[in-house]
């Protein structure tokens, strides 16, 4: 299981935008709670256009996206691109911070829980061990009240056994 990257303390370089990107993303999940509207600045809009591509110059964007499935539920950013986009380059630069601006973003803090694939690792692909994964990271997080105890419940637990998870993963995915 993927519980760390091997970019995990090498230097990054990438494009400053892309994490003012998720932080509006997350932003904005504040401010609808709120009821605060916000509209990006021209430069912002810019920014939020331009591809986002390793320093190595590869040409496969990264689609970045913020939501939630339903209305009050939990928001997240979902990052999906091609391989050699930068994904897990941008993933290890948000959860381990390898510069003092790194650390200043505070983002890393944000995190409830990650999931690193590696192609030549079948256990990372697993669809079971990404879900008991998640869920063992929120867990120990603390950060959601109540769900310990909701993972606690037999039906949750037959969901997540190892077998069950693989041939209904959407059903554990869920509970």
């Amino acid at each position: 299981m993927a519980q760390t990257s091997l970019l995990q303390g090498k230097r990054f370089y990438c494009r400053e935008w892309v994490f003012h990107k998720i932080q509006h993303c997350l932003q904005e999940k504040t401010n609808n709670l709120t009821g605060v509207t916000s509209t990006p600045s021209k430069q912002q809009q810019q920014q939020q256009q331009q591809p986002a591509v390793p320093s190595g110059g590869a040409s496969t964007p990264v689609s970045l996206t913020a939501g939630s499935a339903k209305s009050g539920s939990s928001w997240g950013v979902l990052l999906v691109g091609g391989p050699g986009s930068g994904k897990t380059a941008l993933c290890t630069e948000l959860l381990w911070p390898s510069s003092t601006q790194g650390n200043h973003r505070g983002m890393h803090q944000q995190s409830l829980a990650f999931h690193f694939c590696r192609a030549d690792d079948s256990d990372t692909l697993c669809v079971g061990g990404f879900i008991r994964g998640l869920v063992g990271q929120i867990c120990r997080s603390g950060q959601l009240q109540g769900y310990e105890e909701k993972v606690r419940d037999p039906a949750v637990q037959s969901c997540l056994q190892p077998g069950e998870c693989e041939r209904n993963p959407t059903e554990a995915f869920k509970r």
